[in-house]
C-alpha cells in the first residue's frame, strides 16, 4: 500500500501535546519559568556591562561614528569621516539614531541595540526549540542557557557591532521556515526576515533560506509538502529579492554608488592575504572550541552527532538544522571568510543541537541524569566566567587619549585641517580615527598621515593635530612654530597657525 510521504512524521512531533498529562503540563510550566529566569539574568548582566568602559573597539566606533554623522547629515546614506560610505547597510545605524541623542552615557546608547538583539535571539531560540521538539519542554531553557553562556555570543552582545543583529534575523528566518512546514504563508515572513538581515549587515539569512529549500527538496517526505506550497516559496523569494534590492538601488541611483561597491568594498579589503585570507582553512574548527567556552567542542560536534547517531533517527526539523549548520561551517572554511565570528549567526542552532543531546541524557536513569546535570552546570559556569573575563580584558583604558580627542574637538574650526599622525609600526600609537571623530564630536573630516607622509608632503597650515610624544620631534621639524596645546600621558595635541610654513622635504 502506498503511503503519503507527508504523513511520515517523527514520533516526538506526533505526541498529543494539547492533551498532555498533568505531569507534562507541570514540566512545561517549569521549563518556561526556568527560561524566563535565564533570560532575566542574562538581560540584567548585559544591562550592567554595556555602560562600562569607553567606546574604543574599532567596529564599535564605526557604528557610533556612522550614526553620529547620520544625525548630522541625512539618514538615507551612510557617511564616515564626512564622506559617502557604501560599506555597510543602515538598519542598526537607524536604530542607534533613536538612542544616541537621548542617552547621557554614549556607550549605553550605542550598545543597547545589541542587548535587545541578543535577548530577542535567545527568545527566538526558545521558540524554535518548542517548534522542533514540543514533547521536550526542558529543551527550551537548556538550549537558551547554552547559548547565553557561550563567550562567543555573550561578549558580542556587549559590543555595538552588527553581528548580533544578523544572528537574530538568521534565527528568525529558521523559525519562520519551520512554521512554513504546515502553513506555507509563513514563507512571506521568511522573506521579511531576510530583507531585514540584509539591511542589518549581509544577506546571510537568504542564503540560509536557499539551503533549507535545497535540503527539503532532497528529502522525499518534505519534497511533496514543499511543492504544495510552491507559489508561497516562489512568491516569498521574489518578494525578498525585491526588498533587498531597494537599498542598493537607492544608493546607485540617488548617491551614484560605484557598481563595484555592491560587492562591499570593506569585505574585499579584509579578504586580502594580510587579513582573513591569511588564516588557515581550518581556523574555524580550531578556534570554536576555545571561543565557544568549555562547551565549544560540543558546539562543533553536535551536528555530526545528530546526523550520524545510530540510536535514533532525528526529527526532520532537527536533521534540517544540523545539515544547514554543517553547510554554513563548510562554506566558512572553504571561503575567505575564515573567522570564527562568521559562525555567530548559526550559534543558536548549534546550541539547540547541543541542548537536545543533553536532554536525551537527562531522560535516562537517575545516575546518568545527575552526571549530566553536573556536566551541564560546569559548562555553563565556565562559559559565563570566560565571557566576563573577556569583557573585562577587552575594555581598554583610553581615558588619557579621550581627553586629547575632546581637546581637538574644542579647537576645531572651519578652514583648519585636523591631522592625526599614526606610525605604521606596531606599538603605542594613536587610536583609530573613528575614536577622535566620535569622542571629539568633530564637524569636519580627519586626515591620517604617517611620519614619512608628513615629511614628504606636509599639509598646509592652519591645522591642528595629535600624535604620540615619540613622533612630535618630526612635527616640530616640519612646522617650527608648532604650539603644544595639551600633553596627556604619551599623547600630544598641537596646532600650527597660518604663519607657520612647512619645511621643504
Amino acid at each position: 500500500m502506498d503511503v503519503d510521504p507527508t504523513m511520515v512524521v517523527d514520533v516526538t512531533q506526533a505526541l498529543p501535546v494539547e492533551t498532555a498529562s498533568p505531569d507534562f503540563k507541570v514540566e512545561r510550566s517549569r521549563a518556561v519559568t526556568a527560561f524566563g529566569l535565564i533570560m532575566l539574568a542574562f538581560t540584567l548582566w548585559l544591562a550592567f556591562e554595556i555602560p562600562r568602559g569607553t567606546l574604543a573597539q574599532t567596529d564599535e566606533l564605526l557604528t557610533a561614528e556612522r550614526t553620529r554623522e547620520m544625525l548630522m547629515t541625512e539618514p538615507w546614506v551612510v557617511r564616515y569621516n564626512f564622506n559617502l560610505s557604501f560599506e555597510k547597510p543602515p538598519l542598526q545605524y537607524w536604530l542607534t539614531c533613536l538612542t544616541l541623542p537621548r542617552f547621557e552615557n554614549r556607550s549605553t546608547a550605542v550598545r543597547i541595540w545589541p542587548l535587545a538583539y541578543a535577548t530577542l535571539t535567545a527568545t527566538a531560540l526558545g521558540w524554535l526549540a518548542f517548534l522542533v521538539q514540543p514533547a521536550r519542554p526542558r529543551l527550551i531553557p537548556v538550549a537558551a542557557a547554552i547559548l547565553v553562556a557561550s563567550p562567543l555570543f555573550s561578549t558580542e552582545a556587549c559590543r555595538a557591532m552588527l553581528d548580533i543583529g544578523l544572528t537574530f534575523f538568521t534565527t528568525l528566518t529558521i523559525v519562520f521556515a519551520e512554521l512554513a512546514r504546515k502553513r506555507p504563508a509563513w514563507w512571506l515572513a521568511v522573506a521579511v526576515a531576510c530583507w531585514l538581515g540584509s539591511l542589518q549587515k549581509i544577506p546571510l539569512p537568504f542564503l540560509i533560506w536557499v539551503l533549507i529549500v535545497i535540503e527539503r527538496l532532497t528529502d522525499p517526505s518534505e519534497r511533496v509538502r514543499l511543492r504544495r506550497g510552491t507559489a508561497w516559496v516562489t512568491g516569498g523569494m521574489v518578494l525578498a529579492l525585491a526588498l533587498m534590492a531597494v537599498w542598493p538601488l537607492l544608493q546607485l541611483i540617488k548617491y551614484h554608488m560605484p557598481v563595484g561597491d555592491l560587492l562591499n568594498e570593506e569585505v574585499v579589503v579584509w579578504l586580502g592575504p594580510e587579513f582573513l585570507g591569511k588564516r588557515t582553512y581550518f581556523h574555524v574548527l580550531l578556534a570554536l572550541p576555545f571561543v565557544g567556552g568549555l562547551g565549544g567542542l560540543f558546539l562543533l560536534l553536535a551536528p555530526l552527532v545528530t546526523l550520524f547517531s545510530r540510536k535514533k533517527r532525528p526529527a526532520a526539523a532537527v536533521r534540517e538544522i544540523a545539515i544547514v549548520c554543517l553547510l554554513v561551517i563548510a562554506l566558512t572554511i572553504v571561503s575567505n571568510f575564515r573567522s570564527v565570528r562568521y559562525l555567530l549567526p548559526i550559534l543558536p542552532c548549534l546550541s539547540l543541537l547541543v541542548g537536545l543531546i543533553f536532554c536525551q541524557f537527562l531522560e535516562q536513569g537517575s545516575k546518568i541524569r545527575t552526571r549530566t546535570v553536573a556536566v551541564l552546570a560546569i559548562i555553563l559556569f565556565a562559559g559565563f566566567l570566560q565571557a566576563e573575563l573577556q569583557v573585562i580584558l577587552r575594555k581598554k583604558d583610553v581615558a588619557e587619549e579621550k581627553v586629547v580627542a575632546e581637546k581637538l574637538g574644542e579647537m576645531q574650526r572651519p578652514g583648519t585641517k585636523i591631522v592625526l599622525i599614526k606610525a605604521i609600526q606596531a606599538g603605542n600609537d594613536l587610536m583609530w580615527d573613528a575614536f577622535y571623530l566620535f569622542h571629539g564630536n568633530f564637524r569636519f573630516p580627519v586626515a591620517r598621515y604617517t611620519v614619512d607622509e608628513i615629511r614628504n608632503d606636509p599639509p598646509k597650515p592652519p591645522l591642528i593635530g595629535a600624535c604620540v610624544a615619540r613622533d612630535f620631534p618630526i612635527v616640530r621639524e616640519v612646522y617650527p612654530n608648532v604650539q603644544v596645546e595639551l600633553v596627556q600621558a604619551q599623547f600630544m595635541c598641537w596646532q600650527v597657525s597660518t604663519a607657520g610654513s612647512a619645511t621643504p622635504p
